[in-house]
């Protein structure tokens, strides 16, 4: 292992070196061989999944059998590889490849809950029931793993120095043997029982009952301390083992390093993804993730015992049956293309593109990659289906050619020509930078009726031409200009009203514009006497909504207007408001509608002076329709506030 990852040091120490070829261009994939070797550091975590064979039948006359739990923890892993790949098609983004893997796992085996009762025969020839219960049953596993990779392989580069690889396919396993160290230790006790069998005398016989009887002779830790409350236990144990007795507490085996290895190899998946660092066109460093997963089969010893007796051990791998072994973690290296390339039609590898930075700004650009360099070279376009556009230039040290001064539009029929080859470019789009309005300001008329009003947008460039389309009271209306020096807009000359739909529009660009309403003061009553209209106020005129709204329509404004100012004039004056609705929704949603409205209408009065405490508001739904709700015309006259004066 230790010289396998000194070959890869040096490998990839050695990239440096090999870049520094003097003259050397960076060239599209389709450019550089075909053939690749790739060498690869690796390291990370590392879990195996056990299953293990039922070794309690193993046991002659096994009784209270507990096999335990067999758990693999604490794993990690380092290694590396080597592949020889082949890319094939033009462009040389996909291929195959074959190499050879070696890495070894470290972690700990963990057999918890491991306890037996069975028959046995103790130094004097006695049969007896003998307790085994594992106490520290945990293996330190060192595994060294050899596979052949058989992968599918891609690449791309994205520019001179950064490019993306990634191998997936199968790991044919070729070995797989595991080291370990343990650390276990048991406690053995003993369970006789005597039987009285004629001339024979008194012999030991097996007691095979699941729960031992009362009468047998208990040669235990548990037995002793009830006898002896301060006895010393460990005294007593030897005195019984020179007795010939297999009794013990926290005994190790005597043997406690060995070997397994797996009996029948497998068929992995590995997953290699890695960024890529082009030192040159022959050279790059490989930086990515890794991913391994081998299923393993192996036959469990035949009459596989963990322990034969006091000192002896048998491996807890040495009962798995199957093992899933997973390895994920950071792979590092380098990959190395073979000098000698072919000779390949011209072609540009990618186009890198700059939209314009401003609306009618001719600053946008395109860049074509991977040409040969230091040639002179042809390039041609249409802008929008038009006219070609041809340009003449030099192909820079790198490979690329530069298209600017080009403003927004769609771009097609790219080509090169360089002597006499040519190569196709895809079709782009350049376009135009999205732009908002920042703020806008609004001042409404100063006297009813009198157009004087404005409306105020920042942000957009100064200079440029622009159009602002809006609606008016549900009319459309627009203005043209151009945008000031202190990147403002502003259109004045407006009406009292509600203002919508506003959209600014600069060459190809556009943005939206918030919605305001314009409403013009009401003035001030005489302070001295009221001069009575010369028309009186007609209360009947009904005040309107829009469906499914609470917002004042704006041609009742003037009603309401007059509405407040008798009220202001006239301190014994009250009034009430019952609003409606149209027939459409529920009656409960549209009683609440109503109430809305009315509150709408006393907000309205309020805000132009008139006192809140002399109105009074009723909402009444749909239930008092003014004219029929087949139509739309009668639903318009529904959606209505009546005003009237209280006596």
């Amino acid at each position: 292992m230790k010289k396998i990852i000194i070959l890869l040091i040096a490998a990839c120490s050695s990239a440096s070196a090999i870049a520094q070829e003097p003259n050397s261009h960076e060239q599209p994939d389709y450019l550089v061989s075909r053939w690749v070797i790739d060498v690869n550091l690796m390291g990370g975590m590392a879990s195996q999944k056990f299953t293990t064979a039922n070794s309690s039948v193993n046991y002659a006359n096994g009784l209270n059998m507990s096999p335990g739990q067999l758990k693999f923890s604490n794993g990690y892993s380092l290694g590396g590889d080597a592949q020889l790949g082949f890319f094939f098609g033009q462009m040389r983004h996909f291929g195959i490849g074959a190499g050879f893997m070696y890495t070894e796992q470290y972690g700990k085996a963990n057999l918890n809950n491991y306890h037996a009762e069975y028959q046995a025969t103790d130094g004097n020839g006695n049969l007896y029931r003998q307790v085994v219960t594992g106490l520290s049953l945990s293996e330190t596993v060192h595994s060294s793993n050899i596979n052949l990779p058989v992968v599918l392989k891609y690449k791309t580069r994205f520019n001179k120095h950064w490019g993306f690889s990634a191998d997936a396919g199968a790991l044919i396993n070729m070995r797989m043997e595991n080291k370990y160290t343990t650390k276990a230790s048991f406690n053995y006790e003993a369970i006789y029982k005597f039987d009285q069998t004629g001339d024979a005398g008194t012999v030991s016989v097996y007691d095979n009952s699941p729960v031992a009887s009362t009468n047998d002779w208990f040669v235990t830790k548990a037995e002793f301390l009830k006898n002896n409350p301060n006895g010393n236990y460990q005294s007593y144990v030897n005195a019984e083992r020179a007795a010939g007795i297999n009794v013990g507490n926290g005994l190790v085996p005597n043997s406690t390093k060995g070997s397994t290895t797996y009996t029948m190899g497998s068929i992995g998946l590995l997953l290699q993804p890695s960024f890529n660092y082009y030192l040159s066109d022959y050279v790059a460093l490989n930086l990515g993730v890794y991913y391994m997963l081998q299923p393993f089969k192996n036959a469990a010893q035949n009459n596989y015992r963990l322990e034969s007796g006091i000192g002896t051990y048998s491996s807890v791998l040495n009962n798995v049956t199957a093992s899933t072994n997973q390895e994920y973690g950071i792979n590092f290296g380098a990959r190395f293309f073979f000098r000698k390339h072919e000779k390949t039609p011209m072609n540009i590898s990618f186009t890198d593109q700059m939209a314009p930075t401003q609306c009618l700004l001719e600053d946008g650009s395109f860049t074509l990659h991977g040409l040969p360099p230091n040639q002179s070279v042809i390039v041609d376009y249409s802008i929008n289906g038009g006219s070609p556009y041809r340009s003449t230039s030099v192909v820079q040290e790198d490979g690329n050619v530069n298209i600017g001064h080009l403003g927004a539009g769609n771009y097609t029929g790219i080509s090169v020509t360089i002597r006499n080859q040519s190569a196709k470019g895809k079709d782009l789009t350049l376009a135009d930078p999205i732009i908002a309005i920042s703020s806008q300001t609004t001042t409404s008329p100063s006297l009813s009726g009198i157009c004087d009003g404005t409306a105020t947008f920042k942000g957009l460039k100064g200079g440029n031409p622009v159009v602002v389309n809006y609606s008016y009271n549900g009319y459309h209306a627009a203005y043209t200009g151009t945008v000031n020096s202190d990147n403002t807009v502003t259109l004045s000359g407006l009406c009292e009203g509600k203002y919508t739909d506003m959209v600014a529009t600069v060459g190809n660009c556009t943005t939206n514009g918030a919605d305001f309403l314009l409403a013009a003061p009401i003035p001030s009553p005489a302070p001295t006497h009221v001069v009575e209209a010369e028309e009186p106020l007609d209360l009947t005129v009904p005040v309107l909504f829009d469906f499914n709204k609470s917002i004042i329509h704006v041609s009742s404004y003037h009603m309401l207007n007059e509405t407040s100012r008798e009220m202001i004039s006239q301190d014994d004056m009250y009034i009430r408001v019952d609003a409606h609705t149209d027939a459409v929704g529920s009656e409960a949603y549209n009683l609440k509608l109503s109430e809305r409205r009315g509150e709408a209408v006393k907000t309205y009065l309020k805000s132009k002076g008139a006192n809140p405490a002399r109105i009074k508001v009723y909402g009444h739904g749909k239930t008092q329709p003014a004219a029929s709700n087949e139509t739309e015309e009668g639903r318009t006259k529904n959606r209505r506030a009546i005003i009237s004066k209280m006596p």
